[in-house]
């Protein structure tokens, strides 16, 4: 599975390159936190890997496009795709990556553990401090207060997709903090 691993870090990392969204940063911040939910709940690591890496692959062609809606569907064909020529991984693990990145926006019910540590490991991009600030930094070609209602709107729907209790207690005093900040920013 190492060399599915690394093919889809390099597409994913060639993406962000290419389309500037998602960064690079937010990339990264999702793949380490995944990694690190999947040894505390005992889940599978490398379908985590696989799943945080291509979740978001095609969000800049959709972007580019203007079918923002349409890029989780773009993304899961993408990886079905590039499972496809992966004749040695079983059939269950690669359905649990594709349902990690149909799934990564949250639903009522998760298929898999993977598939629900691919959503909460998304959430940091946007509900934690360190998602803040290197988003922040990363989006420093937009106005800034289309930067903070993009953030603003962003954590909002992230806690709220929020489902595993041990990422709610972590991230719950940073999303105030983002929260009471942006708010503070827009008062004055």
């Amino acid at each position: 599975m190492s060399k599915l691993i690394k093919q889809s870090k390099d597409f994913a990392i060639s993406e962000t390159e290419k389309y500037g969204v998602p960064s690079p940063f937010h990339v990264s911040l999702s793949y380490e936190v995944g990694q690190r939910l999947a040894k505390e709940l005992g889940a599978n690591s490398d379908i985590v890997a696989v799943g945080t890496y291509l979740m978001d692959c095609m969000l800049g062609v959709a972007f580019k496009e203007g079918r923002m809606p349409d890029h989780i569907s773009m993304s899961a064909e993408k990886a079905s795709e590039m499972l496809s020529v992966y004749s040695d991984t079983p059939d269950e693990d690669k359905e649990n990556i594709v349902s990690c990145v149909k799934e990564h926006h949250g639903v009522k019910k998760f298929s898999s553990l993977e598939a629900e540590i691919c959503c909460n490991a998304d959430c940091y991009r946007f509900s934690s401090i360190r998602g803040f600030v290197g988003g922040i930094h990363h989006g420093r070609e937009m106005q800034l207060k289309d930067l903070l209602k993009l953030y603003k709107d962003k954590s909002d729907e992230k806690w709220n997709a929020l489902s595993l209790d041990i990422c709610k207690k972590e991230l719950e005093p940073e999303y105030k903090a983002i929260q009471e900040l942006i708010s503070t920013y827009k008062e004055n």
